[in-house]
């Protein structure tokens, strides 16, 4: 894609990769998600729920960064619409609101689940844990890659049908996150689009959670060598499969260890006492800056050591003077996963698939459907999760209570 604005020297397309329109959907989703809290007796209810167990300013930031990829699509959305190609926009600011955005995502995933493995040791029941993964991530997933499907068939059902056999084989891949572009299915281009190639992310969440059993036990945290020896084989398998199939960025597995060094923070008085200080949110807030506005790239080591210090600050309980405290905030974290994967559906059916000459012929037309998709990706991914996303999490509690503690005490014998 060319960089240059070119063309694009009109005031409009200059808002659009700004961050103006960060300001203006944030506004919008926030505030949908303030009405849906404050008067939506079931959305009132789960965030009560939630609220019991709620890592405050954590929650906060993931709606903050649900919604940032949301708009970093949208303003490739547009720069696709004018004829650039799927690619980073030119803003800097816009490339970080994605990069920026999945790098704090692997931090929150690194500590959240570090921090399990620090608090239990030894009793983590991992096949519990991996079992809990697939309950918490893939049906909101399999609900997408249905909608991907039936679209796929819409848009190629004047095509060769396929065989049954050349048809599931990329549905496989697409099941297992086993290659890094998602196959293209029934000979329709870029497939992953639909979905805005957002993918690739969860494979690294996946190939997190598989290195994670040996991580704990080369750090002396847990002494299942089953476990260890079984997470060393599935690792090496996959990063195999990963070197032949794909590339492999280390710059983006390190963001990992932004997570596990801020779970071994917070477990300091001293050090998690001095993270809620007002001087470290400030400090906080000029890493962050500076990571956006100096670096071209969140997955660098520089990078890694600016989001690492801001993410500390905010595992440390740090809610940035109440900011990260909002009500519609914290709901927009519950549902965040839902509204990543979600969103490049609703920007691929309006954008690209309804009426995509009149979104790239005129600004207001453009503007107005990402603020109406905005408030319908809100309002359907609150739907999901009360619908889909929160029973299959309880489920999975209640089976792994069922199941667990038959298991706990003959490995503690």
């Amino acid at each position: 894609m060319q960089r240059g604005l070119g063309s694009f020297t009109d005031l409009a397309t200059w808002a659009i990769d700004s961050p103006l329109i960060w300001f203006m959907l944030f506004s919008v989703a926030l505030a949908t998600a303030s009405v849906l809290v404050r008067c939506v007796p079931a959305v009132r209810e789960a965030a009560t729920t939630v609220e019991n167990n709620r890592q405050t300013a954590i929650d906060g930031l993931r709606g903050v960064l649900g919604i940032s990829v949301f708009v970093h699509h949208t303003v490739i959305t547009w720069f696709l619409l004018q004829g650039h190609g799927w690619a980073l926009p030119p803003s800097r600011f816009v490339v970080h609101l994605g990069q920026t955005s999945v790098a704090l995502f692997f931090m929150i995933t690194g500590f959240l689940f570090w921090g399990r493995v620090l608090a239990r040791g030894d009793s983590i029941d991992w096949l519990g844990f991996i079992v809990s993964r697939l309950y918490r991530l893939y049906p909101v997933y399999l609900l997408t890659l249905g909608l991907v499907v039936a679209a796929v068939f819409a848009l190629t059902a004047t095509g060769p049908r396929p065989s049954a056999a050349s048809f599931m084989a990329p549905i496989v891949h697409w099941l297992l996150f086993t290659v890094f572009s998602a196959p293209d299915l029934n000979g329709l281009p870029h497939t992953s689009r639909l979905v805005a190639e957002v993918t690739w992310s969860l494979r690294y969440e996946w190939l997190f959670y598989l290195a994670l059993p040996l991580l704990a036990f080369v750090a002396g945290r847990a002494r299942h060598k089953l476990a260890a020896l079984l997470s060393a084989t599935g690792l090496t398998a996959m990063c195999f499969w990963l070197e032949r199939h794909g590339t492999f960025s280390v710059g983006i597995l390190q963001s990992f260890l932004g997570g596990i060094v801020a779970a071994r923070v917070v477990r300091s008085p001293a050090l998690a006492a001095a993270g809620r200080t007002p001087a470290a949110g400030l400090a906080a807030i000029a890493a962050l800056l500076a990571v956006i506005t100096f670096l071209p790239t969140a997955y660098t080591w520089k990078a890694t050591l600016g989001l690492s210090l801001f993410f500390a600050v905010v595992a440390s309980g740090h809610d940035l003077w109440g900011a990260l405290r909002l009500p519609g905030l914290l709901w927009l974290g519950d549902i965040t996963y839902s509204i990543y994967l979600l969103h490049g559906l609703l920007l691929w059916a309006v954008l690209q698939c309804f009426w995509p000459h009149a979104a790239a012929s005129s600004w207001p037309v453009f503007l107005g459907s990402a603020v109406t998709i905005d408030v319908i990706l809100v309002l359907l991914s609150s739907f999901v999760f009360l619908c889909i996303e929160r029973p299959a999490i309880l489920l999975g509690k209640r089976h792994y209570r069922r199941f667990g503690p038959r298991r706990t005490p003959a490995r503690a014998s």
